[in-house]
């Protein structure tokens, strides 16, 4: 692989990465492991790491996975010597007596082999044949969980495809559900500020970078030369770089790694295999970490296993609080802990893997972080009972109206200005590790996009689901990007990030959705389904916004800011960053924007 960052910034972005996949904690000294390999199917040797709980738990013992590509475990390059990787979240499993077996996903780490594509076909299958080998050793109950966060987060939801009778719950974190649209390319574009950085990484990790990374990926027992895992990493030299597989598939069906597409990466094409299992889930995952949201609550109302979700106004893995209401770079209360976020994992585990009657049963389906209110609620369904829609229309000179009646037709121009931004730190960014501090203010970029402002709310407005935008829309580009962006404005004139949309204009056609009924408008991002822009001529663009609960203080106003460009996290379409968008107004089929709004509110909420 070639055009990798430097070593010192490859090794600081897998601190984030790491972060991100296994926030916190103190680490105690690294117990007794034994490094193995495991033959799956075809003969491939898998690279697994096995750690048994203290003396005082008795075997046999409950074993959790962790399947990730991220590298099992570390080693001192020049000494050898084993390096202590496990989490907060590892310790405490085994301090309650989880033996842990942490698994090279085929084609990285020490792990013969070639990956085509990230969570293909055959790495999802390999998970049977681990199992298989954990539930044969001597200290095995037969029982089986698997957790995890962010890639890890998914490994461990799709561990429930292989429908293993020895597999009992999952606890998927911050996980991606559907790889196109999140992260490979949301909104059909090039999300290049955080894959091209992310490919770096683990390109440097399937080399076995030692030196970029800090450390190399540990050896099994039986390799004491090292000739094994120089074997091994020889064989990831047929990997192709993450990046430029993304940079040529350019759309949802484009075939990627061999025979697949796409639409083919991810929780989401494995549906009747996941409900098959049965398998239980808790699902964490934050509002502000990427599209995460969205595959959870599509999972909420469309899978059938039964689960248990926690939404956070946190980053990506739980450690950063990000509510634009409280930024911080810690998380601040109510958010939990990491040490309570880690007990949940806990009692999940122990009600089905151990057959613990501690309540769990007894939580609410759904616990979800209310912005604005900064408390959370419960609930048993998606969207909460007494969801309505309210829409809002835009008006001449910037008005944003409920009033569909008295809005002035015409139109608004707007030339793209190519240097709009979220900044270096947003939903996208998040995903390596880093904290979102720029929530809170973005009255500047406000200045430079098309907003569209209500007066002063008479009332609280409880938002709770997926906004969608419709604007009749004309570009002088056959094609362009699209962002808008949902605010709260409060008195002062602060303005508040609350959600984001966008959309990439070919691909504007809304189509029946294949997967699930209700959730629309939906767009496939399929090659056939892509249509140039008639420069000039006026079209209906319609898409949801990221969904969000958020409660709007009266005496707040609502703001919609529309921008062509999020420099330096999307590439620019078209490339010269040079176009001029029309927004057409007037009529109650007019461009606006439809709130899911709580008619009445949500009700007391807990601290």
């Amino acid at each position: 692989m070639t055009g990798r960052g430097s070593p010192l910034q490859a090794a600081a972005i897998l601190a984030g990465v790491l972060l991100a996949c296994d926030p916190a904690a103190e680490r105690a000294p690294e117990p007794d492991v034994s490094a193995h390999y495991i033959a799956a199917e075809d003969g491939t040797r898998l690279a697994a790491d096995v750690y048994l709980p203290a003396e005082d738990h008795e075997p046999p013992h409950p074993a959790l996975l962790t399947l990730t590509r991220y590298r099992r475990g570390l080693e001192d390059p020049d000494t050898g010597e084993r390096i202590n990787t496990l989490s907060g979240l590892d310790s405490h499993f085994l301090a309650h007596g989880y033996a842990l077996v942490k698994v090279d996903a085929r084609g990285s780490g020490a792990s013969f082999g070639t990956r085509p594509v990230e969570y293909g076909r055959q790495e999802v299958l390999d998970a049977y044949d681990v199992v298989d080998w954990v539930v044969a050793r001597e200290w095995s109950d037969g029982t089986v969980g698997a957790y995890g966060t962010s890639y890890t987060g998914t490994t461990a939801e799709l561990l429930a495809a292989v429908n293993h009778p020895a597999v009992n719950a999952v606890i998927p974190g911050w996980s991606d559900f559907d790889a196109y649209p999140s992260p490979i390319r949301p909104y059909g574009l090039l999300a290049r500020g955080f894959i091209e950085t992310w490919g770096d990484v683990v390109g440097h990790m399937d080399d076995n970078n030692a030196e970029a990374m800090g450390a190399g990926v540990a050896r099994v027992d039986e390799d004491e030369d090292g000739s094994l895992l120089a074997a091994a990493v020889a064989e990831h030299a047929a990997n192709p770089d993450v990046f430029q597989v993304v940079l040529a598939t350019e759309y949802r069906d484009d075939v990627v790694g061999g025979d697949q597409t796409w639409a083919e990466i991810g929780p989401i094409h494995w549906k009747a295999e996941i409900e098959a299992s049965a398998v239980p889930m808790l699902v964490l995952v934050s509002w502000m970490d990427a599209g995460t949201a969205d595959g959870t609550l599509l999972r909420f109302r469309h899978f059938s296993n039964p689960q248990k979700v926690l939404v956070l106004a946190s980053t990506h893995g739980g450690g950063y609080s990000a509510s634009p209401y409280a930024v911080s770079a810690a998380p601040l209360p109510p958010q939990p802990s990491l040490d309570e976020q880690m007990e949940l994992r806990r009692l999940f585990f122990d009600h089905h893997l151990k057959g613990a009657d501690n309540g769990v049963d007894d939580w609410p389906a759904m616990r979800f972080f209310n912005l604005g209110e900064e408390a959370y609620h419960d609930t048993e369904v998606w969207p909460p009972p007494g969801t309505t829609t309210t829409t809002f229309h835009m008006d001449s000179e910037g008005h944003l109206t409920a009033d569909a009646e008295a809005v002035t037709g015409g139109s608004d121009d707007y030339a793209v200005d190519p240097d709009v931004t979220t900044g270096p730190d947003n939903r996208w960014a998040a995903q390596m590790g880093t904290p979102i501090l720029n929530l809170d203010n973005r009255a500047d970029m406000d200045a430079r996009m098309l907003t569209y402002t209500t007066d002063p709310l008479e009332s609280d407005l409880q938002i709770a689901g997926y906004p969608v935008i419709t604007l009749n829309l004309a570009s002088d580009r056959e094609d362009g990007s699209l962002f808008v962006y949902l605010e709260d404005v409060d008195p002062e004139g602060r303005s508040r990030y609350v959600t984001e949309g966008g959309l990439r204009l070919i691909h504007r056609n809304a189509v029946p959705n294949p997967y699930f009924e209700g959730e629309e408008p939906y767009h496939s991002f399929a090659r056939a389904d892509a249509e140039p822009m008639p420069p000039g001529e006026a079209v209906t663009v319609s898409f949801r916004l990221w969904p969000i609960a958020a409660l709007v203080r009266a005496g707040h106003r609502i703001r919609i800011a529309i921008a062509g460009a999020d420099a330096g996290m999307f590439d620019p379409v078209p490339t010269d960053g040079d176009a001029t968008l029309t927004v057409f107004r007037g009529g109650a089929d007019g461009s606006r924007i439809e709130l899911p709004v709580v008619e009445g509110g949500l009700g007391g909420g807990s601290q």
